[in-house]
């Protein structure tokens, strides 16, 4: 789905939104938090802050707990959990994952939608704040301009240790922080 697709999709959404036909919740981890916790624990992380963001906005929401199976542990007001790809684990919530979700179900296709869009908004914001990096373009993949001016500029304070070991024997920048260590 192209750029201007996705948010043409979006606004769609937004407005069945504010229709109160449906709801949701944009989240995300940290450098920080990736680096502590790895990228799927960081994932794990936001997923947990997504969803409780929305049972704290909801009325007579329940959240279905993973602490022991059975009608005396289900959720009686009929949450329902799913997530693209494999079940998370661990997690709190009980859900359901569905590889190749986005294209078995709307819900979480529509999910993509928002995160994807969402995660291009924070990009264009970081491209005026550090313009010499291109976020704009690449959006963050470790492409060919990435590292070019990775090279060129150093590392920035939202450049992951990981992916800077990848694209191998970068500077820090001007713009680095302490916390970015390359080694």
């Amino acid at each position: 789905m192209s750029e201007q697709a996705r948010a043409a999709q979006l606004s769609i959404i937004e407005r069945l939104r504010d229709q109160g036909l449906l709801d949701f919740e944009v989240a995300s981890g940290s450098v920080q938090e990736i680096a502590e916790l790895n990228i799927l624990g960081a994932n794990r992380l936001a997923m947990r802050r997504a969803v409780e963001g929305l049972a704290a906005r909801a009325e007579g929401w329940e959240l279905p707990l993973v602490a022991a199976d059975g009608p005396l542990f289900e959720s009686e007001s009929g949450v329902r959990i799913i997530v693209d790809g494999r079940p998370l684990k661990p997690f709190p919530y009980k859900h359901t994952g569905i590889v190749k979700g986005d294209g078995k179900s709307l819900a979480i296709a529509m999910a993509s939608i928002i995160a994807k869009v969402s995660r291009d908004r924070v990009l264009l914001e970081l491209a005026k704040q550090y313009p010499e990096y291109g976020f704009d373009q690449h959006k963050g993949y470790g492409t060919a301009v990435h590292r070019a001016a990775l090279h060129a500029h150093g590392a920035t304070p939202i450049h992951r240790a990981l992916f800077l070991r990848k694209v191998l024997d970068i500077k820090q920048s001007k713009h680095a922080s302490n916390e970015v260590k390359l080694v």
